[in-house]
């Protein structure tokens, strides 16, 4: 299968088609560069195009591949003209044919292409990746199987003119990501977006935010929720297996969350590990609905979840520890007291997760069960102090019509609950 030509020979066809575009010729409308623009539509052969590898849908799966292989973080960038690169990418892309509910490879086998690829001025693809990928893969199929005709071995396309990478950017945010971002990004993906652009080509957030119509907000906070994401996939030892925790959104901003609201650093990392540890878990096996309604009433109780954790380890189970884990801390630069650093290293340790979360459990149901108990006490002194105000309140003007029925009512709930007292 042939991923994109050599770059002189691309730049050479798109020098001629550009040459050579005729009155009348169709062209395809887009907004580009602040204007709506009408751009020509030529057919190339399907192996001309070269995937564009700083595509934003495919960042997330490309730090996973690299990180997983064991791979320089410039796998995708030192080269972009790389063959190897581009046989990855195509894999990359072929994952994430039916990420949208549309199965492309289906929709291809039974329709045309409907609108044309974009391409920049060096015959990158800028948006129809995936597309791209689909029609390769039933044109390559046709191949194999000997077809006369196979289908696809052209495709339509328009060319950009030479433009900055801004440009580029903002054209990929208004084509794919603000029209859906639910359907063609997922968060993990998106955060990845944001955050190479951040470190690897110096933007500023206020940039991106700019480039992609969003708040400087929500792009810090969506780049801080993968740097929590990063640590507990980590220290699970699937680094940036992003696709493990894609249903765990709500946890991690939970956890976010929950870190705020406490104020000392040592019960934040405390929290932090203990999530992680909730996390490993089904909600299910937990007896509730949602991780992210669990985890803030670890934060709540975390006094109470430190005290018990450590009378549970003893300290001979606990770790040695020397003067530099005293003087800068285990989780960041703040001085952490010896039990609390000895805890969060034995929280931290695979073998004890489990009776973690068990902790955290009997503490969570034990502090549930008093506010259940308390809450009785508090609806029973309403419902006397209202009574109260009844009988202060009645007079010979009073409606007397159906007090009768209500007294014998409330008589019958006194009852019940001096039975179970």
């Amino acid at each position: 299968m042939e991923l994109g030509w050599s770059y002189p020979k691309r730049r050479e066809l798109i020098d001629k088609l550009k040459a050579s575009v005729t009155v009348g010729q169709h062209t395809y409308a887009i907004n580009f560069q602040n204007q709506r623009q009408h751009f020509p539509i030529f057919k190339v052969e399907i192996g001309m195009p070269r995937y564009r590898l700083s595509n934003g849908r495919t960042l997330a799966a490309q730090e996973e591949y690299y990180t997983k292989h064991g791979l320089p973080e410039d796998f995708f960038e030192r080269d972009v003209e790389l063959e190897e690169v581009h046989k990855v990418q195509h894999e990359i892309l072929k994952t994430m044919l039916r990420s949208t509910g549309i199965d492309l490879i289906d929709f291809f086998n039974q329709n045309e292409q409907e609108e044309p690829l974009i391409l920049d001025n060096n015959g990158f693809v800028v948006n129809g990746n995936r597309r791209l990928c689909a029609m390769r893969e039933i044109h390559q199929k046709d191949l194999n199987e000997g077809k006369q005709a196979p289908r696809f071995t052209h495709v339509e396309v328009i060319i950009l003119p030479a433009c900055s990478e801004d440009d580029i950017l903002e054209l990929e945010g208004r084509l794919q990501i603000a029209q859906d971002i639910k359907a063609d990004y997922s968060w993990t993906t998106e955060g990845c977006m944001y955050r190479s652009l951040r470190d690897k080509k110096n933007y500023s957030i206020e940039r991106i935010a700019r480039i992609y119509d969003k708040s400087k907000e929500y792009i810090e906070e969506l780049i801080l929720l993968l740097t929590y994401v990063d640590e507990y996939l980590e220290s699970r030892k699937i680094p940036k297996q992003y696709n493990k925790i894609q249903d765990d959104k709500f946890a991690f901003e939970a956890i976010v969350k929950g870190r705020k609201k406490i104020d000392d650093e040592d019960k934040k990392d405390i929290f932090q590990i203990i999530s992680f540890s909730v996390l490993d878990k089904d909600p299910r096996e937990l007896g509730v609905g949602r991780l992210h309604g669990f985890i803030p009433k670890i934060a709540e109780n975390i006094d109470t979840i430190i005290d018990r954790a450590q009378q549970e380890f003893p300290t001979e189970d606990l770790v040695d520890l020397d003067d530099d884990d005293l003087d800068g801390g285990l989780l960041g630069e703040s001085d952490f007291e010896e039990d609390l650093i000895n805890l969060v290293q034995t929280l931290d340790k695979e073998e004890n997760r489990e009776n973690v979360v068990e902790i955290v459990k009997d503490v969570i149901d034990a502090e549930e069960d008093r506010k259940q108990r308390y809450t009785v006490i508090q609806k029973i002194q309403r419902a006397n102090s209202l009574l109260q105000d009844a009988v202060n309140m009645f007079d010979e003007n009073t409606e007397v019509e159906g007090i009768e029925a209500q007294l014998d009512s409330i008589e019958s709930h006194i009852s019940e609950l001096r039975e179970k007292l």
